[in-house]
Formats: C-alpha cells, sequence, structure tokens
C-alpha cells in the first residue's frame, strides 16, 4: 500500500487542470501547479513521479467529467430526441462561450498535441468519446424505437462529433451566433419523426415510478 498523501488530491488536480488547460502541456511546469496549488514539488513528484504522471491524473479527471457532463445534460433533457440532442449541443455552446481565452476542451487540446507522445491520452480519449455516444444513445432510444441499433449508434457519434466540432470552431474564433446555426443544421439531419415523439426527463420518470 502507497503512502498516504498528505495534500489536498483534489485541489492539486485542479489547479493542474487549469494550468495545463489554459498553458498547454510543454508550456506548464510542475513547479508552476507546486506555486499555485500550494503544494511542494518534493510531494507531487513523491505523488506522480514527473510531470507526465500529473497530467495522466489531471487529463482523467477532467475527462470523466466531461463524460459526465455530456451525461446529465442529455439524459435529464425533456421532450422529443431532437430536443434532447439541441439541449445538448446549446449546452456545448455555452461552455464554450464561458471558456476564458478561448481555450477548448482540455481532451481535444491533449489529444492534438500529445496523442502522437502520450498514448495513454488517445486512450483516455477515446473512452471517453465511447461514453458520451453510449449516453447520447441511451437518450436516443428512449424514443427511437423504430430504429435499429447501428442507426443509433451512428447518429450519436454524429452528435458528438458535431459537439466536438462546435467546440474546435469556437477556439479558432466562430461566434456563439456561428456556432447555434452549425448546430441548427446539423440538427436537421436527425429522423424527422425524432422531432415528435416526445419522452420524460429521467428525473420525471423516475419520479413517476416511484
Amino acid at each position: 500500500m502507497g503512502r498516504p498523501r498528505r495534500f489536498d488530491e483534489s485541489a492539486l488536480l485542479d489547479a493542474a487542470i487549469e494550468q495545463f488547460w489554459s498553458k498547454g502541456f510543454d508550456n506548464t511546469s510542475v513547479e508552476d501547479i507546486s506555486a499555485i496549488a500550494g503544494i511542494g514539488n518534493g510531494s507531487i513528484y513523491a505523488a506522480y513521479g514527473n510531470k507526465r504522471g500529473l497530467f495522466l491524473a489531471a487529463f482523467d479527471r477532467y475527462c470523466d467529467r466531461r463524460a459526465a457532463f455530456i451525461r446529465d445534460t442529455v439524459l435529464t433533457a425533456p421532450g422529443s430526441a431532437r430536443a434532447a440532442m439541441r439541449t445538448l449541443l446549446h449546452a456545448v455552446i455555452a461552455d464554450c462561450a464561458a471558456q476564458p481565452g478561448r481555450r477548448g476542451c482540455l481532451m481535444i487540446n491533449g489529444v492534438a498535441a500529445l496523442a502522437g507522445r502520450v498514448p495513454e491520452v488517445a486512450d483516455t480519449a477515446a473512452k471517453t468519446t465511447a461514453a458520451m455516444e453510449h449516453s447520447v444513445a441511451e437518450r436516443l432510444r428512449r424514443t427511437a424505437t423504430d430504429h435499429d441499433d447501428a442507426t443509433i449508434e451512428a447518429l450519436s457519434a454524429h452528435v458528438i462529433l458535431v459537439a466536438q466540432g462546435l467546440i474546435l470552431s469556437s477556439r479558432h474564433g466562430a461566434d456563439v451566433d456561428q456556432l447555434h446555426g452549425i448546430a441548427e443544421i446539423s440538427l436537421a439531419t436527425l429522423p424527422p419523426a425524432w422531432a415528435d415523439r416526445a419522452v420524460q426527463s429521467a428525473d420525471t420518470e423516475a419520479a413517476l415510478s416511484r
């Protein structure tokens, strides 16, 4: 059993996420994060080995949160399948607009910068993307009883691809109106019937089943 860590690991990883997200892996040092988190370099190196180890721990934490954000948003969205996808894409756009310096998404940024050097980054991102697609598919199946699994999985992958494209477009300077326009064009590709068949949110369904 490893030695217990004598610092607030959650606070450290949150500080690391902010630094790696805003400055990038190559432009961030353990010393930067140590100074911000108020934790000695020695403690960080003892816990994570090196900057790569610290980054991977922070990256995992960020990706878990990102998958949860997608899942919570799409599974609690009321209305039709198309309405739920609109809720999801609008939430992604709002999150983009709230980020300082148009910094995009740490997962997408990390893959672009590090996937060739740090294979764990690509593996974590692939698992996270699959989890996001699974959440979208779960929501679509509530109303898509007349569509096969292959169609639902393809559309789920499409929705997540659009969401990630919106993040990249925001990082490259697209304004909110442009992002909403892109989202609406994408939503139009969903089967027409999915715009009409409503479903209650997961919270409402749970309440009714008690």
